[in-house]
């Protein structure tokens, strides 16, 4: 079975507010130390779930991410140290400048509907039986699409 996860409040966890208090600095300083912040922001969050642990004999553990260019090499890093250098080689990062611009502008609902759009084409390309994801919106778009899509955390936004 090939599974699939999202980082951010599904492997690590994630303080919504935090994140989008960081992007909010990017914006209003035009990035001045706001990517030093958000760098620290990702490289400090602890695992919540080891996705191997769901895992059974013979099944493929992805990760699907909408982690922003900024936070790429970060990210990287990670996932190296929290699940090894193999589960780099099944690391998809979905996002660009545009979505990283959507989440600096607050359009969270905007940044949200286009990443679901990215990692379902990824999810197919994958071949993945099932997703998991903290995103509501992103959940329920995979869902009208087709995919088994499980909502982990219980996030209402």
């Amino acid at each position: 079975m090939i599974l699939s996860f999202d980082l951010d409040g599904v492997i690590a966890d994630t303080d919504n507010g935090l994140l989008n208090l960081l992007h909010q600095a990017a914006r209003t300083n035009g990035n001045v130390g706001s990517l030093h912040y958000l760098q620290q922001y990702y490289a400090r969050r602890r695992i919540i779930l080891d996705p191997r642990s769901l895992a059974g004999p013979g099944d493929e553990v992805h990760i699907v991410t909408g982690r922003v260019p900024s936070a790429f090499g970060v990210t990287r890093d990670w996932v190296k140290n929290w699940l090894g250098p193999t589960a780099l080689e099944n690391l998809h990062l979905v996002s660009d400048s545009k979505i990283e611009r959507f989440f600096e502008e607050g359009l969270t609902e905007k940044a949200a509907k286009e990443l679901a759009r990215r990692k379902l084409r990824v999810l197919q390309f994958i071949k993945a039986q099932v997703h998991f994801d903290n995103n509501p919106i992103i959940v329920a778009y995979l869902r009208k699409e087709g995919m088994t899509s499980v909502l982990v955390g219980g996030g209402l936004l």
